[in-house]
């Protein structure tokens, strides 16, 4: 009777551990699942991140070569401003699909533990990405800070002769500032052209075909009186000549101050796609508080 009883008991034993395990089945599977969905979305990201980066390279060549009018001779002239603004864009709309991979993650993370982590880095990371593209948009943005660079960057000359004219090209060889007006003074009336290097090099000398030719029409834009401020055309990537016109006032010297501005490209384009960062990222923060805070309850990491 005694064996009969421990048998029994033992059978007892064997099926309450066999129903125990049988009831954590479906948890343990539901964990697996997950982890294969995880693996799949960061695999989908990556995947996403190499094309877009391979587009990116080909578009960089599209833009600055095909539209820029990029050129290694003869003169170098590599527009980077629509390089980088392209690269921006991309950064902006692979940062607006992280959100939405890492939504994803913490979805099918295995534990509070995990999605309050995640939560957390993630909003760590983006408020220090609108840190640093709101500093950005302030320095692209106010006045005051870009005159600072624009008048670093601006250069003088002083010409005494005509047959020494000063030259200089719209913007530098990455267009990452440009030459928007030239000032001049002199002490007595002289006269000055600008012209481009074509008509230069064609007329070199003709003081009268380089009056006709000069690109500063009105009588107001060539006549030096004391000062005077010539406007540069907005056009293509080219060097420029100044001939001075000393007829009337022979041996008077004149000084010609070249300033310069910031491209356009940064402080237009590229400014928008600081002030979309600044903005996603916040609104980013703004939404994984209320999940930061619900996962923090049962989260191991403080």
């Amino acid at each position: 009777m005694q064996e009969t009883g421990h048998y029994k008991a033992g059978v007892a034993k064997l099926f309450i551990e066999t129903s125990s395990i049988s009831q954590l089945m479906p948890v343990s599977g539901k964990v697996l699942e997950d982890s294969i969905r995880l693996s799949k979305i960061r695999r989908i990201k990556l995947t996403l991140y190499i094309v877009q980066t391979g587009a990116l390279i080909g578009l960089a060549f599209v833009v600055v070569f095909a539209m820029g009018g990029a050129r290694i001779t003869p003169t170098l002239y590599l527009p980077i401003p629509s390089f980088i603004a392209v690269v921006v864009l991309l950064l902006l709309i692979m940062c607006i699909e992280s959100f939405f991979f890492r939504m994803l993650e913490i979805r099918f993370a295995r534990s509070s533990s995990a999605r309050h982590l995640m939560a957390k880095n993630s909003m760590k990371r983006s408020l220090l990405i609108a840190l640093i593209t709101g500093m950005t948009a302030i320095v692209l943005a106010v006045p005051s800070i870009l005159g600072v660079i624009e008048d670093a960057s601006s250069s003088k000359t002083v010409v005494t002769s005509v047959e020494e004219p000063p030259t200089f090209y719209s913007s530098d060889a990455l267009d990452l500032m440009s030459v928007i007006k030239v000032q001049i003074a002199s002490s007595q009336v002289v006269e000055v052209y600008l012209v481009s290097e074509e008509v230069y090099d064609s007329h070199k000398g003709d003081l009268a075909e380089l009056y006709s030719l000069r690109l500063n029409r009105p009588v107001s834009q060539y006549t030096v009186d004391g000062e005077l401020t010539i406007r540069v055309p907005e056009d293509e990537y080219m060097r420029y000549y100044l001939i001075l016109n000393d007829m009337d006032n022979p041996g008077t010297p004149a000084t010609f101050t070249m300033l310069k501005s910031v491209s356009h490209t940064f402080t237009g384009v590229i400014l928008m796609f600081m002030i979309a960062f600044v903005a996603s990222n916040i609104a980013w923060v703004a939404y994984l508080i209320p999940i930061e805070r619900k996962y923090s309850v049962g989260s191991i990491y403080k």
